[in-house]
């Protein structure tokens, strides 16, 4: 299958079982990850590849908004590192997304653990998810504000290394007093396909 392929697919099953796509469903293949924001195209989903799902839905006037990177036969040894601190961030991370936080602080830990190992941020941590898909607050180091309890937000740290791949990982979450409430339901960890 192509990139379009699978994205008409998962747009198609929305269409039948909800009130429609929140957004433009992204999928993108090997060296199209690299993009955080790619639009599908007629590339075919070759042995060894990654591949990039960002998608979400609007269910009685709400959207929502998931990413998983997934494998193609097998894990690449060069990715695994990358995946497993992408990973480890958005864990760590959703332990402090609660009342109080601030959307700058959360994003610059991310960035700082990001630079120990020669990578950056490149795109915000995370928005704030509601009858729109990216609303207030927006979670990066160009925005400091404070999460509120109740708020839904998204959790997604990414990792793009130009031309060759990419890693992100994505949860809708709800902000409590004392962490999140992760609205997400699917799996994390390696997804092998």
């Amino acid at each position: 299958m192509t990139e379009k392929q699978i994205a008409e697919e998962i747009e198609n099953y929305y269409k039948k079982r909800t009130d429609g796509l929140a957004f433009e469903t992204i999928v993108a293949s090997g060296e199209n990850t690299s993009k955080p924001h790619a639009v599908p195209t007629e590339r075919k989903i070759q042995e060894k590849d990654i591949i990039t799902i960002d998608m979400g839905c609007k269910v009685n006037g709400y959207a929502s908004d998931m990413t998983r990177t997934f494998f193609v036969g097998e894990v690449p040894e060069e990715v695994r590192p990358i995946y497993d601190l992408v990973l480890k961030n958005q864990i760590q991370t959703g332990e402090q997304y609660k009342d109080g936080a601030s959307t700058r602080n959360l994003a610059k830990m991310v960035e700082s653990d990001f630079k120990l190992y020669g990578y950056n941020l490149v795109h915000s941590l995370g928005h704030g998810v509601g009858m729109e898909i990216h609303e207030a607050p927006y979670i990066s180091y160009n925005s400091d504000t404070q999460l509120r309890e109740n708020m839904v937000v998204t959790n997604e740290p990414g990792i793009y290394i130009p031309g060759k791949f990419g890693v992100r990982i994505e949860d809708t979450v709800q902000v409590t007093k004392f962490g999140c409430i992760n609205l997400t339901k699917s799996g994390k960890n390696y997804i092998i396909i």
